[in-house]
C-alpha cells in the first residue's frame, strides 16, 4: 500500500541511519508471547487520525496518477459507503474531491475514532475492481522508491542489527504518533524477525475485508497493512528483498513473520 510507503518516506527523513542482518531460510517455529519484548506502551490509545489521514491522502493523489481519475471516483465512493455504515448516517452528495473526503473523514473522528480506515478499506477494494489482485500500490511504491534509494549491490555481505532497526522505527512512530499502543518483537537466530500486535487498530477493517474475498494474496495467505509496512521498511534500510506470513491472527493478537527472500 502506498500509504505504507508514505510513513516509511517519513521515517527515512527522521533518520538516515543503515543497519545490516545475516541472511537465511525462514524457520517456521510457533512464536510464544512470553518469547517478545515489548515496547512501552504508545502515549496514546490510537494513533493521530490527521497524521495518518495526511499520509493517506498523500498516497491516493499518487494512485490517482497510476489509475487515473477512475481511482478516485471509485475510492471516494467506498470510503463513503464505509463510514457510512459504521456510523449510521447518509453520506454528503457533494464530496468529489480527496481534499473533501479527508475533511468529510475527520469530522466523523467523535462517532468513529480511526475514520482513515475508511480509506485503508477503499483503497484495497478499489484495486481490487481496478486490477482484479492486491497489491499494485505496493508494488508501485516499492518501485520508484528503488529507483531512486535502493541499490542492493551496496549492501551484499554486510550484517544489521535488528533491534537497532526496530528501536529506531518505534522511536519515530511514537514522536509522529503512528505506533499502535502496544507493539513487541522477538529477533530469530536465522535473521527473521516476528511482530506481535496485542490489539491492531487495523483489524477491524481487516475482518471485514477479508470476510468479503479482498485480502487473500497471491497463494491464498492472508493480507496485513502491518506485514506490508514493515517488510517496505526493513528493505529500505536493509537493501534485501523481505516478504511475511501472518502466523497469528485475531487471537485477539496478531502475529507477522518477517523474513528476507
Amino acid at each position: 500500500m502506498l500509504l505504507c510507503y508514505i510513513i516509511l518516506k517519513m521515517f527515512l527523513m527522521y533518520t538516515t541511519k543503515k543497519r545490516k542482518p545475516s541472511r537465511g531460510e525462514c524457520e517456521m517455529v510457533e512464536p510464544k508471547i512470553s518469547d517478545f519484548k515489548m515496547f512501552e506502551r504508545a502515549p496514546y490509545k490510537i494513533p493521530d487520525p490527521k497524521a495518518l489521514m495526511d499520509a493517506q491522502m498523500i498516497g491516493f493523489m499518487e494512485l490517482e496518477k497510476f489509475y487515473g481519475p477512475v481511482f478516485k471516483k471509485l475510492l471516494i465512493k467506498h470510503a463513503l459507503q464505509f463510514i457510512s455504515q459504521k456510523i449510521g448516517e447518509e453520506p454528503p452528495k457533494n464530496i468529489e474531491s480527496l481534499d473533501q473526503l479527508a475533511e468529510y473523514l475527520l469530522s466523523k473522528t467523535d462517532k468513529y475514532p480511526l475514520p482513515n480506515c475508511a480509506g485503508y478499506y477503499a483503497q484495497i477494494k478499489t484495486e481490487k475492481e481496478l486490477q482484479g489482485l492486491l497489491g499494485a500500490a505496493y508494488r508501485l511504491s516499492e518501485a520508484s522508491f528503488h529507483k531512486s534509494h535502493i541499490k542492493r549491490q551496496t549492501v551484499e555481505g554486510l550484517k544489521f542489527n535488528l533491534d537497532e532497526i526496530m528501536a529506531n522505527l518505534y522511536q519515530f512512530a511514537i514522536e509522529s504518533k503512528l505506533a499502535p499502543e502496544e507493539f513487541g518483537y522477538r529477533v530469530n537466530r536465522n535473521g527473521s524477525l516476528d511482530a506481535l500486535f496485542p490489539n491492531c487498530f487495523y483489524k477491524e477493517v481487516c475482518r471485514q475485508a477479508f470476510e468479503e474475498g479482498l485480502l487473500k494474496r497471491a497463494g491464498g495467505s492472508m493480507h496485513c497493512a502491518m506485514g506490508v509496512t514493515l517488510c517496505q521498511y526493513f528493505k529500505m534500510v536493509t537493501g534485501y528483498e523481505w516478504d511475511y506470513e501472518l502466523v497469528e491472527y485475531d487471537r485477539p493478537h496478531c502475529i507477522i513473520k518477517c523474513y528476507i527472500i
